[in-house]
């Protein structure tokens, strides 16, 4: 019973994110954080342009709050909207502004290289761009465009990678477009940090042990 009912929730979720993503697709949508409270259920979203999501007067927000409601059977829907910081580092954004690129009949390779170079002019660390399908042919293949450091498995892959998905429906078929880029504020394993202030202090204290030799030294016997 609990494995079936833990099934049941994360379906459940599922098919909210999927819903609101298509809600909210034209506001930039940049990812949602569901949480279950005593009496509510929070919900936090995070997109490029929130005034398309609230609506006049937060009506747009209503409508949403009450198809998960009475739908979704999600008990008392709180919707929070959030702006996305850095759009170009937003690993969903990115990877539907990809998508909408090659939608308009941009060449694979310039849309990859573009949304790369405004990613690393916003000071990411490490990114990832994955183009796959029949993209310059009848034979689906895959292309992908690198930068920094990238993890893709153990806890820094879990943790510090943020990951986003979209798609392109073109004349050939579906292009999928993956995104990962890896968050500034996580700190890798391999991450070493130089202290200025103590190599500073180490060097004052080993000058000041030089010279009280030298002045030993110099003493008449």
């Amino acid at each position: 019973m609990k494995e079936r009912k833990f099934i049941n929730e994360n379906i459940k979720r599922l098919l909210v994110t999927e819903y609101i993503k298509r809600e909210t697709d034209s506001a930039g949508f940049g990812g949602i954080e569901m949480k279950r409270n005593l009496l509510d259920t929070s919900i936090r979203l995070v997109v490029n342009k929130p005034g398309l999501v609230i609506g006049r007067r937060g009506s747009k927000v209503q409508e949403i709050e009450e198809t998960l409601r009475r739908k979704y059977k999600i008990e008392g829907p709180r919707i929070e909207v959030m702006e996305v910081r850095d759009p170009d580092l937003n690993p969903q954004i990115v990877s539907k502004k990809v998508a909408m690129s090659l939608e308009k009949g941009w060449a694979y390779r310039k849309a990859g290289n573009t949304a790369l170079r405004r990613i690393i002019e916003s000071d990411a660390r490490g990114v990832m761009i994955k183009i796959g399908g029949k993209i310059s042919g009848e034979r689906a293949r895959s292309q992908k465009f690198f930068y920094g450091s990238i993890k893709y498995s153990g806890e820094p892959a879990r943790s510090g990678i943020e990951y986003g998905f979209a798609t392109a429906k073109l004349k050939l078929g579906i292009i999928g477009v993956s995104v990962r880029i890896l968050n500034n504020k996580y700190k890798l394993p391999d991450d070493i940090i130089v202290r200025k202030d103590l190599l500073m202090k180490e060097e004052v204290v080993n000058s000041g042990r030089v010279e009280s030799e030298e002045i030993e030294g110099n003493e008449p016997n």
